[in-house]
């Protein structure tokens, strides 16, 4: 149970970080060319300029020039989802597309919720990018911690998970207007934080339903589902799923695909 003291901000941890995390995610279901790695100098279209109306610290500029991202294609839509009903921010495509006019507010609104964005600082940054229902993970680079607003509370309640949250009362130290959306928020570590979503997605918690779509078992599904989260997670076990030296990803992922289409009619 890490005490919120214990956590220090690392570039070098969240980059690595995150590379992990989408290579793990292009070993199970993600096609490998839909994960951008940065060039050597940073993405040229993250700068303090492209980014001026979200008033982002130099720090969270300057590590969003290094991260790697999901590619985002001509349709946003298509973009594989890095969790369930997720799509993480690819924040050179943004800036490309504040270049040509987007605008700022509407980046905070769709990266940091509608309800949090007023009251996010500078050097707080969020790792999704979406409409009102994509999940928010918000990254803190002063405290070295990710937030997750509304995490469920199979994931959060879980004690095998409790080396990895982060303890504390941000009521006691936190400005007003943050301490409520901190408190509320479920806190990792960073490196915590990304180890649970492997964990979930080793466990089939996290299920994908194709390489650009996931689901999990804590949500609703839409009418005609029964039976599909069984059905899934026998074929990936079947495929060898989680055993990464016997996992065969394309039979798997064409076996899901024949599932899914015989449970709805049509491609998820």
């Amino acid at each position: 149970m890490p005490e919120l003291a214990e956590c220090k901000y690392s570039r070098e941890e969240c980059i690595v970080s995150i590379r992990d995390y989408y290579s793990f995610l292009s070993t199970m279901y993600v096609h490998e060319d839909d994960i951008l790695y940065p060039p050597e100098e940073g993405w040229p279209t993250i700068t303090t300029e492209t980014l001026k109306d979200m008033g982002k610290s130099s720090e969270v500029i300057c590590l969003l020039r290094h991260l790697p991202y999901i590619r985002v294609p001509s349709n946003p839509f298509n973009q594989a989802q890095g969790a369930p009903w997720c799509r993480f921010a690819d924040w050179q495509h943004t800036g490309a597309r504040v270049e040509c006019g987007m605008d700022g507010q509407d980046l905070k609104i769709m990266s940091e919720g509608s309800e949090i964005c007023d009251n996010a600082p500078s050097h707080v940054i969020g790792l999704t990018k979406g409409g009102r229902e994509n999940p928010v993970f918000l990254l803190d680079t002063e405290l070295g911690i990710i937030y997750w607003p509304e995490c469920p509370d199979g994931i959060s309640d879980n004690p095998s998970y409790d080396h990895l949250r982060v303890f504390d009362d941000p009521h006691e130290w936190a400005p007003e207007n943050e301490a409520d959306w901190r408190g509320d928020a479920t806190r990792w570590t960073v490196n915590g934080f990304f180890e649970v979503l492997k964990d979930q997605f080793r466990k089939l918690n996290f299920i994908p339903t194709s390489q650009l779509s996931v689901i999990d078992v804590y949500a609703y599904l839409r009418p005609g589902s029964d039976g599909l989260v069984e059905k899934l997670q026998f074929i990936y076990h079947e495929h060898g799923w989680p055993g990464l030296e016997n996992y065969r990803k394309q039979e798997c992922l064409k076996a899901v695909e024949a599932v899914m289409e015989q449970q709805y009619g049509m491609d998820d």
